[in-house]
Formats: structure tokens, sequence, C-alpha cells
């Protein structure tokens, strides 16, 4: 009986923990330090574009100058002032649903859905604790600027990015040059 007793309160309290560190948000920062990206689309270049055909969506991959100068891994890490944007838009469809295609046989790109946005400065992402990705902060807009993930909830974004590893900076980049730079 005194066995079930111990093994009951051992279960109790780790359910009490369990609960705890649920309940407790993963660390991250208290303030946008990243900033919207106005004109993004007009004065960024355009890294990268995948599209999800089966998902009706394109995603757009813009870095601003310094983000952009970056062509060769042996480049990394990123400069100070890298800032790149993930812009995630659904597709134009017909009235049947189906894709509508440009002129070179491409998806059209319909409204932007959201921003992922990364900054790259000094002493940036301290506050994301063990998931600290460098000096990179994470938020994510609407097309209009609100907040769709806050700083204080971008731990996810930081947990994510943790996998691309610091060989890679951090960042999700597609293909980048492995070749010494010149």
């Amino acid at each position: 009986m005194r066995r079930n007793a111990i093994l009951l309160l051992s279960l109790l309290a780790s359910f009490i923990h369990a609960a705890d560190s649920d309940s407790t948000p993963a660390p991250a920062p208290t303030s946008d330090r990243v900033g919207f990206p106005k004109a993004y689309a007009e004065t960024f270049q355009v890294l990268r574009t995948v599209n999800k055909e089966k998902e009706l969506k394109m995603v757009t991959v813009y870095g601003n100058g310094p983000a952009a100068s970056v062509t060769n891994a042996a480049q990394l890490p990123y400069p100070y002032g890298s800032i790149i944007v993930m812009e995630t838009a659904g597709v134009v469809t017909n009235a049947l649903g189906k894709p509508l295609l440009d002129k070179e046989g491409r998806l059209r790109k319909g409204p932007v859905a959201g921003l992922h946005v990364m900054r790259r400065e000094k002493d940036f992402g301290a506050a994301y604790g063990s998931n600290r990705t460098a000096e990179w902060e994470y938020v994510e807009y609407s097309a209009d600027g609100r907040h769709l993930t806050p700083p204080q909830k971008s731990a996810a974004c930081a947990e994510c990015h943790v996998k691309a590893g610091a060989k890679l900076d951090y960042v999700y980049r597609g293909r980048l040059r492995t070749t010494p730079a010149q």
C-alpha cells in the first residue's frame, strides 16, 4: 500500500511538473526589434521562389542588400543588418478552383497571407535562451504590418531555425555555392 502511495505521489508530481512546463512560454524577445519591412517587394532582391501547387500557395524569399550579398557559404555568417522575408501568398484561381498560370506557365500570385521576417543585428537573439540562433530575431506579420506571430511568441521560429544549424547561420536559404569566396 505504501509503495502504491509513493508511486501515486510520484505520478502526481510529474503531472504537475509537466503542466507547469507546458504553461511556461518558451523564452523569446519581449519587443519587436525586427520591424515590418515596408516596400520589401520593391526594394529587396528575390532570393528564391517555390510554387506549392497542391497547397495553392506561392512562397517567395526576399533579402535586403546585406542578406542578398551572401551568395556563397564561405561568406557566412550573414552581415549585421541582414533582413530575410519569406512571403507566403495564395494563388489566383478560376471559378472551378483551378490555379491560373501566367504567360510563362507559372502560378499567378494571389493575396499575401503572411510575412515571416528574420533580422540579424549585434546582440540580437539572446532572449531565445537555449534556442538562440546566433544574432537573429523573428516576427511574422500580415501584409498590412499587424503581428501574426509577435516577438513574445516567436520562440517556435527560433526552435525551427536551430535545425538549420550554425554552419548555415541558421538560415534555410536553399543552395548557396560552397566554393571559396573570391
